[in-house]
């Protein structure tokens, strides 16, 4: 964290200098005390006080009185570019953490990147409605649109010009603008980058994939967090330890070829994957197969804090044990919160769980729900609740949705 905001000293200098109070406790709660760039700041943009309301929080009237608050740089750029978020947050299907009911839509999307969030909070207001200007001039992407978007307070640091430079790029490659928008929305990094960068990137995929210039380009819009990454050194590393584990020349090309998402997982992380495979009693014929069905195993970091959850619920709540999933894997890539909401819905209803988790794992919302319908309809009984949102919501309300249907908070 604090090596990559020493990458944007200049950035980040005003706000450093604004605000310089110790760490309030709350913010050191959400892991974030060694942002100074936001000091008192953060507490303001996290808490439903400042973000929900449009009145000044005490904490700033207290600055005020004390004669330090460094009111030019709130009012000019922190609280403007704040508003700005909140008014696109607006346009979010927000559910609060259960850990953190406190925490607004906006509050959210400055907690997911602090570093992000501390470059745009102190980026000039003037030059973030450049940027609009452009993406919805451009692409008709609005503030209803970036509300979408994943990494919003790194969308929001681009530059207009970069950001128009790609667009015109992408255009000249007569990429229709609607996809450069997905795009956009997708991995708002590569709007920054030079038009030079981001072909490189398309080119390595050329290149290391053994595709032709189109079929290129198509992977790229498909998936452009690719072009995030440098493929030039990344991707043949990648092919050369798949290459060597699948024992087959040209497995590591057929693979990233039938999930170009792959391409993102580095050697090493892709090693440790096998390892933790390994570590769990298969053989490498068996993990060598198992890659083989679905590649994206490849991308499941078993240690990590998401899929520790998943196991957990495999461990103390599934009917089905964990060779199972594996055996499959593409039941094993389903999320905590899609099989334990599933599971929970049969057991509500008296209905016994299917021999394997397929259904739980593999079928859209409304499809699964239409299948609990017609077992109930069977037995002359009918589904109490009428879509899936519906049960959803009412099950992330009991002890066991507010386990199971949220991921684990970042440390």
């Amino acid at each position: 964290m604090l090596r990559a905001l020493s990458r944007r000293a200049s950035a980040l200098r005003p706000c450093q200098a604004a605000f310089n109070e110790p760490p309030h406790p709350q913010r050191t709660q959400y892991g974030i005390a060694d942002l100074a760039a936001f000091g008192a700041s953060k507490h303001w943009a996290l808490s439903q006080e400042a973000v929900s309301s449009n009145v000044e929080p005490p904490s700033w009237q207290h600055w005020r009185q004390r004669g330090s608050a460094p009111s030019r740089f709130y009012k000019r750029t922190f609280l403007p570019n704040l508003q700005l978020l909140r008014q696109i947050a607006a346009y979010t299907d927000h559910r609060p953490h259960p850990k953190t009911p406190h925490l607004t839509a906006a509050g959210k999307a400055l907690a997911d990147s602090p570093a992000a969030a501390a470059i745009y909070l102190s980026r000039d207001p003037g030059k973030v409605q450049q940027l609009l200007q452009c993406l919805e001039g451009t692409l008709g992407v609005g503030l209803q649109q970036l509300a979408a978007c994943k990494a919003l307070c790194h969308a929001l640091s681009l530059s207009a010009g970069a950001a128009g430079a790609v667009c015109l790029l992408l255009k000249q490659q007569q990429v229709p603008a609607g996809q450069v928008a997905r795009m956009l929305l997708k991995q708002p990094a590569i709007f920054g980058q030079t038009p030079e960068r981001l072909l490189a990137g398309i080119g390595a995929l050329q290149q290391h994939l053994g595709l032709d210039a189109a079929a290129a380009l198509q992977v790229a819009i498909a998936s452009p967090s690719l072009l995030a990454n440098n493929l030039k050194s990344s991707l043949p590393a990648l092919l050369r330890f798949l290459d060597t584990y699948m024992g087959e020349e040209g497995a590591g090309r057929r693979l990233v070829r039938a999930q170009p998402m792959l391409g993102l997982v580095a050697a090493k992380a892709a090693a440790r994957s096998v390892g933790n495979l390994a570590a769990r009693g298969h053989s490498q014929q068996r993990v060598r197969g198992m890659i083989s069905k679905h590649p994206t195993l490849l991308h499941l970091d078993l240690d990590s804090p998401l899929q520790q959850q998943k196991l957990d619920w495999i461990k103390r709540e599934s009917p089905w044990s964990l060779e199972v999933f594996l055996e499959t894997p593409r039941y094993f890539v389903a999320s905590a919160r899609r099989l334990a909401s599933r599971l929970a819905l049969l057991e509500e209803c008296g209905l016994q769980p299917p021999p394997n988790p397929g259904t739980l794992a593999t079928y859209s919302n409304a499809r699964y729900l239409d299948t609990v319908r017609k077992q109930l309809a069977r037995q002359g009984r009918e589904l109490p609740w009428a879509s899936w949102a519906e049960w959803e919501e009412a099950w992330l309300g009991t002890e066991e949705g507010r386990e199971w249907g949220y991921p684990p908070l970042k440390d």
